[in-house]
């Protein structure tokens, strides 16, 4: 059995559901695109990683990302962002795997197999593993145990996250590897090389 883990959330590509802030100026259909080019990117980098990958869907289970033998997919549920990765974290340690990353699916055009090697082999010594963005969020986070009070957070999408979980660990006495900051796509200022790539004006 694989000892390394990769957790994936989901949404289903309906236009006003996805990209939702990219939307208001590009319209929710082109939003759409953005987002599954960033799907995309982010199932060709796991789908040949030395990892299993657990795909949680928000509304429907879509069976055509059984990718390969390590694919496993569910739905993640009822309740806050927060409460669903917990739960997620639960579901995928209880069956044995060392190493669990969540990653932000769609996020960022620079997650790398580099990157994914460096938060593995950080939980090896740490506790935890956090990979923040350029905005003050975070596109991964990564532990061998469920800490319940990392998913405390009402706000997933602050631009103090990074500093909140920094805090959160210091006050739990947790070690916390950060990985290179990337550039997550959010925004119409985000978009840079995609604009070209998918004909965004």
């Amino acid at each position: 059995m694989n000892e390394h883990a990769i957790i994936i959330f989901q949404e289903n590509p309906v236009p006003g559901k996805v990209k939702t802030r990219l939307g208001e100026v590009i319209g929710s259909e082109k939003a759409v695109e953005v987002y599954e080019y960033l799907l995309h990117h982010t199932h060709e980098l796991v789908r040949d990683y030395p990892a299993d990958v657990f795909v949680y869907f928000l509304d429907n289970v879509d069976e055509g990302y059984l990718l390969n033998d390590q694919y496993h997919l569910g739905l993640q549920g009822k309740g806050l962002l927060g409460e669903r990765m917990q739960r997620a974290f639960v579901d995928v340690l209880s069956k044995g795997y060392e190493k669990v990353l969540f990653i932000r699916v769609a996020g960022t055009m620079e997650l790398s197999n580099d990157i994914l090697d460096e938060a593995f082999e950080a939980l090896s010594y740490q506790d935890l593993v956090v990979g923040p963005a350029h905005d003050g969020t975070i596109y991964l986070l990564g532990m061998t145990k469920v800490h319940d009070k990392v998913f405390d957070h009402n706000d997933w999408k602050s631009d103090s996250l990074i500093v909140e979980l920094t805090q959160e660990a210091k006050d739990m006495g947790l070690e916390m590897h950060k990985l290179p900051q990337l550039y997550e796509v959010e925004q119409y200022e985000d978009l840079k090389s995609l604009k070209g790539l998918l004909n965004i004006h």
